[in-house]
């Protein structure tokens, strides 16, 4: 079996990254740029004030004390949004608000809360150097400065740039479409009576919430039954909608598993099996140059599998550079005995005591019992074939 770096690994070498399309900025939140971004203009496009005081030249303000003021004449005030008339001489002043055009001749802008203006007069009481509370042009970018290159994840501060820099559409990698199927004839629609031997489709649910927080756009298709026609059908309809398809259940080796033999109908399966628990059982292929994910039946292996496979494959579709979520080291509060010959990925609450993370399981750790993961924050790895003691260090990370 290939270890879960090897399998991930082997998967992410194949996954596409989509193409880029047009967007409004204002549709561009969680995206990723596919374009390398050079600045126009300047930011700011001209020396400005940094906050409401009065526009000086620093060497008439000098000697300024509480006891000895400097006295300046006010020449004029500037509001944000125009532009000075007159320049400032020896022995001037301008009143300025935040954000105004510095008038020529200022070199300072000392601060309102240390002046008293009285009509036409400002008595300064402090000093300030060159340069002090003023925003000089280009000081945040420069013009022909490169500000964002392709692969630039798009937050709301990327955003504002944006607009800064006069963009009003940029190119951005297109978010996946995921198709979701559950198999299996055991599952029972939400709202339909439970008759005995049949069990709720609580996978699609998840799932689809999973691709939701991945980025991507998912399209529920519903259940597919243990018949390998019928589950051809839906698989063929769904990847004809979708850049990539996600199942739940029927890659294992009973005799009415019938994904994994449809999936090599489809197209090439390029494993299967995965020295991991819970999420042993998986299936990834592609058809028709679109990945396909066969995730186990069982619900948390499942949510575990997708966590630790599809969510990085979406997030490369999408444009993404860092795809894995970041781990971190805790310290184990119990004892954790894995005899198993697979690494276990095991539910955890992750809590900060000291500066240190600590790491307690949630109890039973059967991949069918879903409430250990809707008490979990996290998973620790359990490497194969071993105890660790109390007090011990694991690798943990966050989830969702």
């Amino acid at each position: 079996m290939l270890s879960v770096d090897e399998a991930r690994q082997r998967m992410l070498d194949t996954i596409p990254i989509l193409p880029a399309e047009k967007r409004e900025i204002l549709n561009c939140t969680d995206y990723v740029l596919a374009e390398e971004l050079q600045a126009t203009e300047n930011i700011p496009p001209f020396d400005n004030s940094a906050m409401d005081g009065f526009a000086v030249r620093a060497a008439d303000v000098k000697e300024a004390t509480q006891e000895n003021p400097a006295v300046l004449s006010v020449i004029e005030m500037i509001a944000a949004g125009y532009a000075p008339i007159k320049p400032v001489a020896a022995g001037q002043a301008a009143r300025i608000m935040t954000g105004a055009m510095m008038p020529d001749g200022a070199d300072a802008v000392v601060m309102q809360e240390v002046t008293q203006q009285d009509a036409d007069k400002v008595e300064i009481f402090e000093s300030v150097d060159e340069a002090d509370n003023v925003r000089f042009t280009g000081e945040s970018v420069a013009e022909g400065q490169q500000v964002m290159g392709k692969g630039k994840h798009l937050r709301p501060p990327e955003i504002s740039m944006l607009a800064s820099l006069n963009c009003a559409d940029v190119s951005v990698y297109r978010k996946p479409t995921v198709a979701i199927v559950s198999t299996g004839d055991e599952l029972t629609p939400l709202g339909e009576p439970l008759v005995p031997g049949k069990i709720r489709d609580s996978n699609r649910y998840g799932l689809y919430a999973q691709v939701e927080e991945a980025g991507g756009v998912p399209i529920d298709m519903g259940i597919a039954p243990d018949d390998a026609a019928e589950t051809e059908r839906i698989f063929r309809a769904a990847l004809a909608k979708a850049d990539a398809l996600i199942t739940s259940g029927g890659v294992s080796v009973g005799e009415h598993d019938v994904v994994k033999s449809v999936l090599a109908k489809l197209g090439e399966i390029n494993f299967w099996r995965v020295a991991m628990k819970p999420g042993k059982p998986q299936a990834y292929g592609i058809a028709d140059g679109k990945p396909i994910f066969g995730l186990p039946g069982n619900p948390v292996s499942s949510l575990v599998v997708f966590e630790l496979f599809v969510r990085p494959a979406l997030l490369k579709m999408a444009g993404h550079q860092k795809l894995l979520r970041p781990t971190f080291k805790a310290t184990l509060a119990e004892t954790i005995t894995n005899r198993d010959g697979r690494v276990n990925y095991m539910r955890a609450i992750l809590t900060e005591s000291d500066g240190q993370y600590i790491a307690e399981t949630t109890g039973p750790q059967g991949s069918g019992i879903l409430h250990s993961l809707v008490l979990a924050n996290g998973l620790i790895t359990i490497p194969a074939g071993v105890t660790l003691a109390a007090g011990e260090i694991v690798e943990a990370q966050f989830l969702f």
